[in-house]
Parts: structure tokens; C-alpha cells; sequence
């Protein structure tokens, strides 16, 4: 046993390291030309892959009435105060109703693209022109519009079918329709500012700041809208800190100018729709308080209109002043009755005296009844 075990020592150190290093460096144009492709490789995916930005803002959600301070609590009282609202604008901005209105008002469903130095690339912001489509009208989706500058003013537009039919697409009522086209190559010059009216396509181009560059072809092309809004729905919406008010937005993507107007027109929607809702909440209350005001005039009317009938019928024309005048007339009885009853009552007892008396000398004088005395 403890020979073999000698032996196994003696085979173990006999591994010659320095022979193993010089026969791995006697491949080294082998391992060269790996490290060379490796690097080519690496190269070639870093130049040809596009960048990707991450941009934010915040925004603040305030309650802008205190819900203690409201006449009546019963009808304005918000239970849930300013935490309710900043959970409630987080699921209006991640919800697609919303995000379909914010890719509807920008038109994010037109994609603009340029030549990059290895592929097409989003040339959002950097075009010489804006497409404003009429969104009533079909557009031809999936067709790539190229657009061409000959001068300042002029451009080329071209596209091409592969069929004599071509599927477009309303963004209003989002409706699919087929249109009868020319099989092959479409080009037609425009000017910018003039709307242009085809079965397949529908807008105006207006110009922006930047210069047109005179042969550079630009590309267009209306996208699927569901896959649009699917894109832009990513969109991340959270709070700053637990229980604060302020909302952190952040959108992905490889086109700065197309994140920042996204980000800002998310923002503009929501603060114009909770506006809305706010001046429709108002109207709502006027119409409710207006409403119950002319019942309650309805009524006020009926009771002044039986009022008026009661005068007419008991000739009574200032019911304050006959009222008045009624007081004083039942006063005026009423004092006349005690001075009758005063008199009745003495004559009453004058006439017991006077039938069981003899002597009448004492007989008391009319006057203390109040009556007077004749002659």
C-alpha cells in the first residue's frame, strides 16, 4: 500500500507546467485570430446597435380644496384626500384609455425615420417637416412613404404597392378598409403646407425649424395603433416616497425629442381630463342647484298665485293692513261687549234689588255700570 501510494506521488509531480505554457503559446496565431474576430464582433455590435435613453419628470398631485371646509361635507367630501388622488392619477396614467388619447393628440402612430451610418434610425425631432395627418381620413398602414426635398418648399413623395389593393386604416373610428391601387411604383411632388389628398394617404406637411437638405430622403410610415399604445403604455409611474405627493415618470427609448413630448403630452392629458372632470363636476352641481331652484320658484309662484286668488275673492288688497284694521275692530268689541255685559249685569242686579228691597235709597248709581244718566 504505501508503494503505491509513492507512486502516485511520483506521477503527480511529474507535470511539467512550463511545457504546457509553451505549447499553448505555440498556438498563437490561432488564439490571435480569436481575440482579432472577438473584438471585430464586439466592434460590429456596439457601431450597429442603437442607443437607448431613460428620461423623466415629476409632477405634483395637490388637493386644491380642503374637504373640511365645503358647506355641505355630505356632498364635496373627499375620504380619501390627496392620497386618493395621487393613486387614482397612477391608474389613469398606466391605463390604455389613456395612453390611446396621449398616442391619438401626438400622432405617434406615424413613425419618422432617416439613413444612419449601418440602418434606419428614428428621426423623430429631426425632420424638416411634421406630418399632421387627418385622422377622419384612411391611411395606408404598413407602407413606407419616402419624401425627398428638391427645394426648400417642394418635395417628392414615393412609395410602392406590391398589389393593385392596399390595406388602410382609420385612426378615428379604427376601421380597416382596402383601396384600389396602382400596382408599382407611386411619386408624386407637393409643397409644404398643402394638404394632400389620396385614397391611401391624407394630411399636410408644415415645416419646422430645421433646414431641409436637398436630395436626403426621409421615411414615413403609420403604424399599427394597438401595438403603438402597447409601447408607449410602459410608461413608469411611480410615487417619489411613500405616501407623497409627487409622481416620478419615466419612459424607455432610443429618441430623446419623441420621450420628452411623450412624457410632457401624458402630463398635459391627464391635467386637461381631470380639469374636465373637475368643470363637469361644477356644471353638474349648477344644473342641480338650478334645477331645484325652479321647483322651489315653481312652488313659490303656485302659493303667491293662491294668494292673489284668496285677495280677489275676500276683496282684500294689503292683507298686512287688513289684518290690522281687523285687530283694532275686534279690540274696539271686545271693549264695547264688557261695557254692555257691565250694563246687563247691573240692570240685573237693579232689578233683584229693586223686587226684594223695600227701602230704596241705597239703589247704586247707573253710572258705576257705566251708563250714563238722563235727565
Amino acid at each position: 500500500m504505501a508503494h503505491e501510494d509513492d507512486h502516485i506521488s511520483d506521477v503527480g509531480s511529474t507535470f511539467d507546467f512550463k511545457g504546457f505554457v509553451l505549447k499553448i503559446f505555440s498556438y498563437w496565431q490561432l488564439i490571435l485570430v480569436s481575440i482579432g474576430i472577438s473584438l471585430a464582433v464586439a466592434y460590429y455590435n456596439n457601431v450597429r446597435k442603437l442607443p437607448v435613453y431613460r428620461l423623466g419628470n415629476s409632477i405634483s398631485i395637490k388637493d386644491d380644496q380642503n374637504p373640511f371646509f365645503t358647506s355641505n361635507t355630505s356632498l364635496t367630501f373627499n375620504w380619501g384626500g390627496t392620497s386618493d388622488k395621487v393613486n387614482t392619477a397612477i391608474t389613469i396614467l398606466k391605463s390604455r384609455s389613456h395612453n390611446e388619447e396621449v398616442v391619438e393628440r401626438l400622432q405617434y402612430y406615424i413613425s419618422y425615420q432617416q439613413d444612419g451610418e449601418y440602418q434606419r434610425v428614428n428621426a423623430y425631432g429631426f425632420t424638416p417637416f411634421k406630418v399632421v395627418a387627418d385622422s377622419s381620413a384612411y391611411q395606408s398602414q404598413g407602407n413606407t412613404f419616402t419624401i425627398t426635398f428638391t427645394d426648400p418648399e417642394t418635395f417628392t413623395l414615393k412609395t410602392n404597392f406590391s398589389g393593385p389593393a392596399a390595406s388602410v386604416y382609420n385612426y378615428r373610428t379604427k376601421d380597416y378598409s382596402t383601396v384600389v391601387v396602382e400596382p408599382g411604383e407611386f411619386s408624386r411632388e407637393y409643397k409644404l403646407n398643402e394638404h394632400i389628398d389620396l385614397p391611401f394617404f391624407s394630411g399636410v406637411l408644415v415645416p419646422t425649424e430645421v433646414a431641409p437638405v436637398i436630395g436626403k430622403p426621409f421615411y414615413i410610415r403609420f403604424n399599427h395603433f394597438d401595438g403603438t399604445v402597447g409601447r408607449f403604455k410602459g410608461i413608469s409611474v411611480n410615487p417619489q416616497a411613500q405616501g407623497s405627493s409627487v409622481l416620478n415618470l419615466s419612459l424607455t427609448g432610443n429618441n430623446k425629442p419623441e420621450i420628452v413630448d411623450y412624457l410632457n403630452g401624458t402630463v398635459r392629458v391627464l391635467s386637461e381630463n381631470m380639469l374636465e372632470r373637475k368643470n363637469l363636476f361644477a356644471t353638474k352641481t349648477i344644473r342641480f342647484i338650478d334645477s331645484s331652484l325652479a321647483v322651489k320658484s315653481m312652488e313659490l309662484q303656485n302659493v303667491e298665485d293662491e294668494l292673489n286668488r284668496f285677495r280677489n275673492e275676500n276683496a282684500i288688497i294689503d292683507l298686512s293692513a287688513e289684518t290690522s284694521q281687523l285687530n283694532s275692530k275686534l279690540t274696539t268689541l271686545d271693549v264695547r261687549k264688557e261695557e254692555i255685559n257691565r250694563q246687563l249685569a247691573y240692570y240685573q242686579t237693579l232689578q233683584d234689588y229693586l223686587q226684594t228691597r223695600q227701602d230704596y235709597s241705597d239703589v247704586p248709581a247707573p253710572s258705576v255700570a257705566g251708563i250714563s244718566e238722563g235727565s
